[in-house]
């Protein structure tokens, strides 16, 4: 195996220079550093990162507890968290809740024994006291997607309540009135909220609203396909704001199997703006949901509160914005690559 003492001989260099280069802790000339660096890359040589940890103090290591790792949300900020989480030598170990809140505790017992050094948060929220306990531990927590209750933990969220007026008023300006909310699971907290900015702002406009104006499920093309199909209550709509983009695929199938013409006589309006929203068909209005930039931000968020050796809290909000395409505009040319902006916020 090869060892530091192999690079530095073959660098003609002290072992001590090797380590600066490879830590970066102290200024070695570029003559130096590039010679180190062509060693490196000739001997195959990978530091050991036990090794480096008891350097330094740290397992670099996150743990990153999602409730549904399987769903677009938790695929697309995965990636962006492992990405930022590389360039900085960090490992992630990722736990999934698989939609089971009481299994929280667990897994963050399981990260404690493994020692990581901070922990990414996307869960339920039934063990936020035991989060509380960790942050006041000294082991970094950041808060992603959904609000805590505790304003003691860090958290990076978007404005849910803005990016549904948003929505809400685009299909305002168009002319619909009668404008059903086909939801999520209402356990979550992102659901409730948008639920609650979906009424205020129909209160807002003077706009009819009945309990059967909000549609609970979960996040699925099966949710929103089925409630079309099943509850006649819907023939009374003719726009349908959706939790999510695979709910508004759902509610686009079962729409066409009811011949219901989109966005003739019935627009659709998803949530997060997926890769497959502007291929469908029609390509689908969505607000979109900066998903990898928040990994992206939660990831540095720890790192600087680690490198600064902060305690403070800090909440951040990333911006959404509608993109508009055909299942609400009926002048939106034809093609996958195009679609226009409505806002910002």
């Amino acid at each position: 195996m090869v060892t530091i003492k192999d690079v530095a001989k073959r660098a003609q260099v002290s072992t001590a220079t090797v380590s600066y280069v490879i830590n970066k802790k102290e200024k070695v000339s570029e003559e130096l550093a590039a010679k180190v660096d062509k060693a490196i890359k000739e001997l195959n040589y990978h530091p050991s990162r036990i090794a480096r940890s008891l350097r330094k103090g740290k397992t670099m290591t996150i743990g990153l507890l999602m409730d549904d790792i399987s769903n677009q949300f938790g695929a697309e900020f995965t990636r962006g968290l492992m990405s930022a989480a590389r360039q900085k030598d960090y490992n992630v170990i990722i736990s999934n809740l698989n939609r089971k809140g009481e299994e929280e505790r667990n897994f963050l017992d399981q990260f404690l024994s493994q020692q990581v050094d901070g922990i990414i948060y996307s869960g339920y929220g039934t063990a936020e006291d035991k989060l509380l306990e960790i942050e006041q531990d000294g082991i970094p927590i950041i808060a992603v997607d959904k609000p805590l209750l505790s304003n003691e933990i860090s958290s990076i969220l978007i404005d849910n309540r803005k990016s549904v007026f948003t929505a809400i008023e685009y299909l305002i300006e168009l002319g619909h009135k009668e404008i059903c909310y086909i939801a999520g699971l209402p356990d979550n907290p992102n659901t409730m909220i948008r639920s609650k900015a979906f009424v205020d702002c129909l209160s807002q406009h003077s706009l009819p609203f009945s309990e059967q104006s909000i549609i609970y499920g979960d996040y699925s093309l099966y949710h929103g396909y089925r409630t079309i199909i099943d509850l006649p209550v819907v023939q009374n709509y003719t726009a349908f704001f959706c939790g999510d983009d695979m709910i508004a695929f759902g509610v686009i199938c079962a729409l066409k199997q009811k011949n219901i013409r989109i966005p003739e006589e019935a627009v659709v309006i998803g949530f997060d703006n997926v890769p497959l929203a502007s291929f469908f068909d029609p390509s689908l209005t969505t607000v979109n949901y900066p998903m990898q930039e928040m990994g992206k931000k939660s990831f540095e968020l720890f790192y600087k509160r680690v490198k600064r050796k902060c305690k403070n809290v800090e909440h951040c909000f990333l911006p959404t914005n509608l993109i508009i395409r055909k299942s609400t505009d009926p002048l939106f040319p034809i093609g996958p690559d195009v679609s226009k902006e409505k806002m910002k916020g």
